[in-house]
């Protein structure tokens, strides 16, 4: 006889997973392992339900470490159970609440493998929920989504740009409090802004940015965070790319380039770029647009793609062809910053390339070279390396009241004339093209 007590006469649920009632941890006693149950709501039979039910059928054939396997469902006639891989840890807000924000590197290292979740759903046609209730992190370091199906309209890589800032800032972006720990003490205060997300910043603005057309895409957002996230010795590391609003994440937050402490080699010359004669353009008005100032010519030449991906008001080119060796791979990426006029760029210029001067250095197998000025470029530039396994250039160009950032780089090898005449050359053809649009 069928035990009442058992959902489909196999289940037996133990207690709620969650304040919305719509989830438990259960036992089943077929098998004698631990499950959890999800209730499913069914819209009124039509396309949406048509639709839930295809995002269903695709949670079911999807295996991948990162999500939440589907092992059975219970059908109704208004609703489902979903019958889940049990799987235990916290959830992301559960772990900022007990333990305080995130650092931005263990968030980044978050970040990548939900980002790697998300992107094996895709793939199935399956959209799935990244938010700070349904990210689990377990205690062997696995990292994994649990939110089934997202809202046809929704947005999972503004969702985890909302995620990441929870992580960091321990609160919600747009919300009227912070989170609290268990003892009542609040985390953050929204009202101040940005409080632990340092280098992350610029990356969340654009993932949270309002127009859609500003946010990246996931290509620029896996590069971000593979540049912040924390690598093993022992394996290679990845490009280093500072790609479009986020500059390295610290163009921006330290107000220059990324220099670390003690002293350089002296790096190879770089010849002078090739530019038409400057003439200055006087004042923008407003933050130029740079996603088109390349021809496909030029791109060629510079062995990018020629469609870039925005970030912010920012952009960043892929390689031509990512199936090539490390060695023969270019990024290229390109971000402008306007001030309200052309003496306060120039002050802020002058105090980047100071900086920079004061903190060139080597550590933890990472170089980056003292600035150099650059002549022919803008009102005035200059331009550094940074070395790893990667070798990139950043050129920074001063035009009136517009400051641009580029940075060229080569994904694996030794350091090159050829990518510092690259980049000064590119630097130059942006210079032309801004100065034209002006």
């Amino acid at each position: 006889m069928t035990d009442p007590n058992l959902l489909a006469g196999r289940y037996r649920l133990l207690e709620r997973r969650d304040h919305t009632g719509t989830s438990w941890r259960a036992r089943d006693e077929a098998l004698h392992r631990d499950v959890t149950i999800s209730e499913v709501r069914l819209p009124p039979p039509g396309p949406h339900r048509d639709w839930l039910m295809g995002q269903i059928r695709a949670a079911a054939d999807l295996r991948h470490p990162g999500v939440v396997a589907l092992h059975d469902v219970i059908p109704a006639s208004d609703r489902m159970w979903l019958v889940l891989e049990s799987v235990e840890g916290r959830s992301l807000m559960q772990t900022v609440r007990a333990e305080g924000p995130l650092p931005a590197g263990r968030a980044a290292e978050v970040g990548l493998k939900v980002l790697d979740a998300l992107t094996a759903a895709q793939g199935r046609g399956l959209r799935l929920t990244a938010t700070p209730d349904t990210i689990l992190l377990t205690p062997d370091g696995l990292v994994v989504l649990t939110g089934v199906a997202a809202p046809a309209p929704a947005d999972d890589l503004r969702d985890l740009g909302a995620a990441l800032f929870t992580a960091v800032e321990g609160h919600l972006p747009g919300t009227g409090s912070g989170i609290r720990t268990a003892d009542g003490t609040p985390l953050a205060s929204p009202e101040t802004g940005f409080t632990g997300s340092g280098p992350l910043a610029p990356l969340l603005d654009g993932m949270l940015a309002e127009n859609p057309a500003h946010r990246p895409d996931a290509t620029s957002v896996r590069l971000a965070l593979e540049s912040l996230a924390p690598r093993p010795a022992s394996s290679r590391r990845k490009p280093l790319l500072i790609a479009g609003l986020a500059v390295a994440s610290a163009l921006v937050v330290t107000g220059g380039v990324l220099w670390s402490m003690s002293e350089a080699p002296s790096p190879p010359p770089a010849p002078a770029a090739s530019a038409a004669p400057y003439v200055d353009p006087g004042p923008f008005s407003k933050k130029p647009s740079v996603c088109k100032l390349f021809t496909p010519q030029q791109l060629a030449q510079l062995e990018v793609e020629k469609e870039p991906g925005e970030w912010g008001d920012g952009c960043v080119w892929g390689p031509m062809n990512s199936d090539d060796p490390a060695s023969l791979q270019r990024h290229l990426s390109l971000n402008p910053k306007l001030y309200s006029g052309a003496d306060e760029a120039a002050r802020a210029f002058a105090a980047r390339f100071a900086h920079g001067t004061r903190s060139a250095g080597s550590q933890n197998g990472r170089t980056q070279t003292a600035p150099r000025k650059a002549a022919g470029l803008g009102n005035e530039a200059f331009w550094g390396e940074v070395i790893t396994d990667a070798y990139s250039v950043t050129v920074v160009v001063r035009i009136n009241n517009v400051i641009v950032d580029l940075q060229y780089q080569r994904n694996a090898g030794e350091p090159t004339q050829e990518i510092s005449r690259r980049a000064l050359t590119a630097a130059g053809w942006a210079v032309e093209a801004l100065t034209r649009a002006s």
